[in-house]
């Protein structure tokens, strides 16, 4: 099969079934659950095959689309990147996600929210494949944002409890914090390399000549995006 079919597939497979789910299968629940969890393991298999397609290839750039062009400023495409580390965390990300629909199965069975649970379920896995496979930071911060977003509808999915809803309420102001770090790291990256291309990046870095100081703060800034959404220390208090 064609690498970038493949990648567009698997990213775009996930958001189909969260889509059909909250549009038409909100009245029947198991059939959501069974059409979320079909939508992750075909995920799954997808990613094996596109991880056994890149083979000996450094990197697969999928087709790239036209988005913002400001001429002189910024030119950015969306386009997936497929390299040897995005094939190995691809396969993390819809095998775990894999699990957690087969375990979700079980353990949601009856719920009154089934149907919205597993719409989010899939919004999750949109979410996480469109982060590994972005090819550029602005992708990546869409995405990373809609990981926020379907966290928040998972963690307060009974949002009956108030332990729920508080519980959502502070995972969403956590990533807040380090969303706004990781913002302004790209922002930084970009002032530095002139691109937020991961590709051009790259050959920016390699070719050096860059402000190492202003490089090195944009790397801890974009870490506070993994501190805030991992509730890394001093992220990490329960109270």
């Amino acid at each position: 099969m064609d690498p970038n079919a493949i990648a567009w597939t698997i990213l775009v497979l996930p958001l189909a079934a969260a889509v059909i789910i909250f549009l038409l299968l909100k009245r029947w629940p198991m059939a959501s659950a069974v059409l979320s969890t079909l939508s992750a393991f075909a995920t799954l298999g997808m990613s094996i095959v596109l991880a056994h397609a890149l083979g000996n290839s450094a990197t697969i750039l999928t087709q790239s689309y036209p988005w913002i062009a400001l001429p002189g400023v910024l030119r950015l495409e969306i386009g997936l990147l497929v390299d040897a580390k995005s094939a190995g965390m691809m396969l993390i990300v819809t095998g775990v996600g894999a699990l957690v629909h087969l375990f979700s199965l079980g353990y949601m069975r009856g719920d009154a929210g089934l149907a919205r649970f597993f719409a989010g379920l899939s919004l999750f896995m949109f979410s996480m494949t469109g982060i590994v496979l972005a090819d550029n930071f602005a992708m990546m911060f869409i995405f990373w944002e809609l990981v926020g977003v379907s966290s928040y509808l998972l963690i307060g999915h009974w949002f009956e409890k108030d332990s729920a809803a508080d519980a959502a309420k502070k995972a969403f102001l956590t990533n807040r914090i380090g969303d706004f770090g990781f913002m302004i790291g790209i922002l930084l990256a970009w002032v530095v390399t002139k691109s937020i291309v991961f590709t051009e990046m790259k050959t920016a870095v390699d070719a050096g000549g860059l402000n190492q100081v202003l490089l090195g703060a944009a790397v801890l800034l974009i870490f506070c995006g993994a501190v805030g959404k991992s509730a890394q220390f001093p992220l990490d208090r329960k109270s």
